[in-house]
């Protein structure tokens, strides 16, 4: 499994999720409710769509903030191993930095300070000499890939497909399969769309971050 897929298959990523089921349930019941009951109430059905697509507005912006991290370098952290396992190095890089840490903080506590307090220090030091020679370069927060969105798109647009293939099998037409064809197709482009649309942000963002820290 290639690193795209697994990212596509992250389906776990996903947060707030009840906001966009209740979205889909609110569209659905107003798209039945306007196809078989009362299509005539139209005050009604423009506001029960409305706050579909709100609620899915509200859950893309909350899931969207949701993802945003705090850089790994701008994390606060008390323990030298923990601080530098997320830092993204290579093995070796993670090793030296590691030992210069911990000789750093063995130096410290034979001047008297506690462990725990020697290497909060340490790492202190050593964040304090990379801010001031990485702040051009570096954002104090990461955005999400976002990749979970595309799989998420691939089953709603496969699940459209197979159900208008089913319902070519029945002999008469089912509203419930119109329904939940269109639900599913149209659901399944917003999320691809909504992928597009964080990775603008993304850029956007990662610009206007960087021009402030340079």
């Amino acid at each position: 499994m290639t690193n795209l897929t697994r990212k596509i298959l992250s389906l776990d990523e996903l947060k707030y999720a009840w906001l966009l089921v209740l979205s889909i349930v609110i569209c659905i019941a107003t798209f039945f409710i306007d196809e078989h009951f009362d299509p005539n109430n139209q005050l009604g059905l423009t506001l029960s769509y409305f706050s579909s697509f709100l609620l899915a507005a509200i859950w893309g912006g909350v899931n969207y903030v949701g993802h945003i991290r705090t850089n790994s370098l701008y994390k606060k952290k008390n323990d030298i191993h923990a601080y530098v396992s997320q830092l993204a190095l290579s093995r070796d890089d993670k090793t030296e930095l590691q030992n210069y840490l911990e000789d750093f903080a063995a130096d410290l506590e034979l001047k008297g300070m506690k462990k725990e307090e020697a290497e909060k220090e340490a790492i202190n030091q050593f964040r304090a000499k990379e801010f001031l020679s990485m702040s051009k370069y570096t954002s104090p927060f990461e955005s999400h890939g976002h990749h979970y969105l595309i799989g998420y798109a691939l089953i709603s647009i496969t699940l459209a497909v197979v159900i208008a293939l089913i319902e070519r099998t029945i002999a008469s037409p089912s509203l419930f399969f119109l329904i939940m064809i269109t639900i599913f197709a149209v659901y399944g482009i917003s999320l691809g769309a909504l992928f597009m649309v964080y990775r603008v942000l993304d850029k956007l963002i990662y610009k206007k971050l960087k021009d402030y820290f340079s």
